[in-house]
């Protein structure tokens, strides 16, 4: 198999002869091209994303995409902006390939080229795709933005459980590919395919070195490179898996750029499914020579006590503004210190602002270094509190994160805080974050507001937006998130008896969990019950609850309601679940605990009081569940009692509309 870098040069020898024999010139360095996403399987249709230089930005261009002798896509008109998007059909026969785009520039005889290659590849259930225009995730059909950590191996037994419950849904345990540890290796992944964690999974003792504890002494070469495919074929299909990691800081250590792209092709050709990660350290921007050997560029900046707190933002907006609509950027923010060359940890303060720095600076990752419970890094489980606060915020933020809508310009008008604002479905949301150890009067500039209502979305407060200026405090290193309806909908009061408070799961008083409930084990302490801003029936959030293993499940109990002695009340809700996260579904090594477990159906229950209980299969679809309880006239006449919602089938699901009815009311 050809080189990569090879083949397309020699596309574009082929283009370019061929052009400059009809007498044309020819020029095939200035615009680049690539997929939207890494690959496509279960679409119907695509994106090419075209990068114009800035040079050509007011032009008016004509574009023709051909992969071989068919033209899949045109489009004519000013350029505009950095990145055009141009879409394809993929219903029609379309393969794997090769794809040239032409581009004129009307008004002018000189043509262009740039060449791609488009993955089309057979869908599979645990696939993770990068969306290369807002550099995120799609992890099972939907956006993921992952928020996690490293850690040491092996793997304490309860430590994905304890940090699946803080919000965390990703974690790279550094590990040596040895044969007498593969068990240590299952029983993590499939312990966080329980609790719907995903894994970046660390291949650097066989794959580009660096890392922690990594290095493998004794074997050779082919040994490394035998034992780097099992391992990739003994996980490829494994649930967990969200991406491969196969090299830490080669630039530090000065690993040739050709050994690493040989690893990254080795995985590829082993495993076109997940994407490929390596971190770099400082200078950052070294990453750009090992660019053809990963999909997902990291940076670690470790800046504390000597340098700046400035210098995670400034790596996010360094790899952002080189490889924005490339490739996904992550940041590894620092949560240790006491040793080596860092005197001391940061504190949470600093974390926080690194945190958000990264973010409003276009990185679309967070992984901490590093994680070891309960209290070794960090040392001050404060800080690690204020990670998963963090780690709940980002999850409440993720459609508007990566979402592809254009934002309004926002512009900080005071020093030494950093800015950034996200569009979503006619909701605005700024982010701005403190770069210094001080409290300061903030002051943004919106493009496109005047007077408005501002809900500050992670402090339950609300304030005035004046001639489009956004004026507040900001505590030392703090941040802030903003949310500025504007398409404000004039709703008329709802004229429901729903029984039921917070039914749609809609306050976020505390965002990430329901309000108007009490939570109650099953059993499982991974069980998970989080608002989803990805997911909902109706408004903008639903419940979702995972359960990792049957008969576990958290249960829900709602506030109370009043009811009456003879009443019927009618109990509705609206859910679905995704059956292909469901364990039984998924392909595991025969020696899993959860090979070919026997599932029972992913079946979900409400009970009211003790009057009455029901069972409903969710599927992958929003369905409405009904029933309906009477209480016994021989009861109190009136007196208080709960609605609870469990799941006892392993799996996800959501859940949302939940109401409570008295059955006379004649609403519905």
């Amino acid at each position: 198999m050809l080189n990569a870098k090879l083949r397309l040069s020699l596309i574009i020898l082929v283009i370019s002869s061929f052009q400059c024999l009809k007498g044309q010139s020819v020029d095939s360095s200035l615009f680049k091209i690539n997929t939207r996403y890494s690959f496509y399987s279960f679409e119907n249709t695509g994106e090419f994303l075209l990068h114009v230089p800035f040079q050509f930005d007011q032009n008016q261009l004509s574009i023709s995409i051909n992969s071989g002798s068919e033209k899949i896509a045109i489009w004519k008109g000013m350029a505009g902006k950095k990145i055009l998007r141009i879409p394809f059909s993929i219903n029609t026969p379309l393969a794997s390939g090769d794809v040239i785009s032409e581009i004129t520039v009307i008004g002018s005889s000189k043509k262009y080229f740039a060449a791609t290659k488009l993955i089309i590849l057979q869908y599979k259930s645990n696939e993770v795709k990068i969306d290369r225009l807002t550099g995120g995730l799609i992890v099972n059909r939907r956006q993921f933005f992952p928020f996690g950590f490293y850690c040491y191996s092996p793997v304490y037994p309860t430590m994905p459980e304890e940090e699946a419950v803080r919000g965390f849904n990703v974690i790279s345990p550094y590990q040596k590919i040895l044969p007498e540890t593969l068990g240590e290796r299952k029983a993590y992944m499939d312990r966080c395919a329980e609790l719907g964690m995903k894994v970046h999974y660390n291949l650097l003792s066989v794959s580009g070195g660096g890392g922690v504890g990594s290095k493998i002494e004794g074997i050779t070469n082919t040994e490394k490179r035998a034992r780097l495919i099992n391992e990739i074929k003994t996980f490829r299909d494994h649930p967990a898996l969200l991406a491969w990691y196969i090299s830490d800081e080669p630039n530090g250590y000065k690993i040739p750029v050709d050994s690493i792209e040989q690893f990254y092709n080795v995985v590829k050709e082993n495993d076109p499914w997940h994407p490929v990660s390596i971190v770099f350290m400082t200078p950052f921007l070294s990453s750009k020579k090992y660019m053809n050997a990963f999909d997902i560029v990291m940076a670690d900046p470790y800046p504390i006590p000597v340098y700046p707190v400035t210098m995670a933002g400034d790596a996010a907006s360094q790899l952002k503004s080189e490889f924005a609509g490339k490739k996904a950027v992550w940041i590894v923010p620092q949560t240790f210190g006491g040793g080596e060359l860092w005197e001391r940890e940061p504190t949470l303060q600093e974390i926080r602002s690194m945190t958000w720095q990264a973010i409003i600076n276009g990185a679309t990752g967070i992984q901490y270094f590093v994680r070891q419970g309960p209290n070794y890094f960090p040392k001050s489980t404060a800080s690690w509190a204020e990670c998963g606060r963090m780690a709940t915020e980002i999850a409440e933020l993720t459609p508007w994160l990566l979402s592809e809508e254009e934002s309004l310009p926002v512009y900080p008008l005071t020093g030494n805080i950093s800015v950034s604002s996200k569009l979503h479905e006619g909701q605005l949301v700024v982010m701005v974050v403190n770069k210094v150890n001080q409290p300061v009067n903030s002051m943004i500039r919106i493009i496109g507001v005047n007077n408005a209502k501002a809900r500050l979305i992670f402090e339950n407060r609300t304030i005035n937006v004046s001639g489009g200026i956004i004026n507040d405090q900001l505590a030392a290193l703090g941040s802030q998130v903003y949310m500025i309806d504007l398409k404000p909908e004039k709703r008329n009061p709802e004229t429901t008896d729903n029984l039921l408070k917070d039914h749609g799961f809609e306050d976020m008083t505390s965002p990430g969990i329901p309000s108007a409930c009490y939570a109650r084990p099953g059993g499982d302490r991974g069980a998970t019950y989080f608002t989803d801003p990805r997911e909902h029936y109706d408004g903008s959030h639903s419940l979702r609850l995972i359960t990792p293993q049957e008969n576990k499940s958290i249960s829900i109990r709602f506030f109370p309601v009043k009811v009456k002695s003879g009443a019927t009340y009618m109990i509705s809700l609206w859910a679905k679940s995704d059956p292909e996260q469901r364990l039984s579904n998924a392909a595991f090594d025969k020696t899993s605990r959860l090979y070919q477990k026997n599932n029972m159906p992913q079946y979900a229950e409400v009970s009211f009081g003790d009057f009455g209980i029901s069972r409903f299969i969710p599927d992958k679809e929003w369905r409405r569940f009904v029933t309906f309880v009477k209480i016994p006239s021989d009861t109190t006449a009136s007196f208080k009692t709960n609605l609870i919602l469990r799941m006892p089938g392993q799996g996800v699901g959501w859940f949302d509309e939940v109401k409570v009815m008295e059955e006379n009311s004649g609403i519905r």
